[in-house]
């Protein structure tokens, strides 16, 4: 696949034409692959540009059966797993239930093969699940992850009260684990689920 995208040659040699083909080619995947993680822009960026300057320092040593998509996906994922690491320590003392979710999102993520095929084929699934929760569970489930409200503002929202919220949340998320269980080893997969 390489070979026919991308002058490796050329690119071993320091050509800047054929890295940025390669960024053009590459950068939206893995900016998306990390804000199904961490939902942060800025941390996002810092590890997408890490992964090419990753490749742009060892580029002399790329063999012509790289792939590079799976090579700088490993690299983006590493780097996922580390961040989401360190949030987890910044938040443990602070929210039991935020640490609880996001070891979730780690064991996922950790568990997912070195292989971006993987991750589209396993984000399809869980957006097929994500649809076919209940109306009620489903609408604050989507304003919490993916319109990023806070639980007081989609109780606000809502007319509900924050338990409420919080209990619809945790229904979500009871239903699509085991919605989700047997599918490939990754148990736990609630990628962009868990913010």
């Amino acid at each position: 696949m390489n070979k026919v995208l991308f002058d490796i040659e050329a690119l071993r040699q320091g050509d800047r034409e054929v890295f940025e083909a390669i960024y053009n080619e590459f950068s939206d995947m893995l900016y998306h692959l990390c804000m199904e993680y961490l939902h942060d822009a800025t941390i996002a960026e810092e590890i997408v540009q890490d992964a090419f300057v990753k490749l742009w320092d060892v580029r002399e040593g790329v063999r012509d059966d790289l792939s590079l998509r799976n090579y700088l996906y490993t690299i983006t994922k590493n780097n996922c797993l580390m961040q989401i690491r360190k949030e987890q320590t910044l938040i443990k003392s602070k929210k039991e239930l935020k640490y609880i979710e996001m070891q979730f999102n780690y064991e996922a993520m950790a568990a997912m093969a070195d292989d971006v095929l993987q991750f589209d084929e396993l984000k399809s699934r869980i957006d097929e699940a994500i649809e076919a929760l209940p109306d009620k569970l489903k609408e604050v489930f989507i304003l919490s992850r993916f319109d990023e409200l806070k639980y007081k503002e989609i109780a606000e929202q809502l007319d509900v009260s924050v338990k409420t919220v919080e209990v619809r949340i945790s229904k979500s998320l009871s239903i699509l684990r085991n919605e989700l269980k047997d599918y490939l080893p990754v148990i736990y997969l609630m990628t962009f689920i868990l913010s």
